[in-house]
């Protein structure tokens, strides 16, 4: 078996699951800006205008990641590669919320998160190029601002009086 990321037992099960994810994005329609901002609109569950439905696509993910996350505690590899790849960390820090918080006023502000957004691209709605610019651009400059975070102060040849 190999532990190539370009075997093809890898790659075929890349596509099918990054295909189910889309097509599940679209069944849900979590595709649907407006569909999304009526959901996050709490505000609005006074005026019977909240849309409560997409709060029911996260049940069966749930239910997904358990089973997948208990299975996966019995292997010691995943089937097409050579070992897991965990996130290297797991402190909620000031980056994390920073980033939480910046995740959500743009999610909030155009009801499209990156994964929605690419599942878009089959169907090129005006203006999701806009947003795809401004997202990768977003990242782009995360790495800067992260890496200005985590920069360790300079130590002192003497200490302050």
């Amino acid at each position: 078996m190999s532990t190539s990321y370009r075997s093809s037992g890898y790659l075929v099960t890349a596509a099918l699951s990054g295909g189910l994810f889309g097509l599940g994005l679209y069944v849900s329609q979590m595709t649907d800006p407006m569909k999304v901002l009526r959901f996050l609109d709490v505000g609005a569950i006074a005026s019977g205008g909240w849309d409560p439905s997409l709060a029911f696509v996260i049940g069966p993910a749930i239910i997904v990641s358990f089973i997948a996350n208990h299975v996966s505690n019995g292997m010691t590899a995943p089937l097409f590669n050579g070992r897991f790849h965990l996130p290297d960390f797991t402190a909620i820090d000031a980056p994390l919320v920073l980033g939480a918080v910046l995740f959500g006023i743009g999610w909030g502000m155009s009801g499209i998160c990156p994964g929605p957004a690419i599942a878009l691209i089959a169907f090129l709605p005006e203006n999701l190029l806009v947003f795809l610019v401004a997202m990768f651009a977003g990242s782009f400059a995360g790495t800067f601002v992260l890496k200005r975070m985590t920069r360790r102060p300079r130590h002192r040849l003497t200490e302050p009086v």
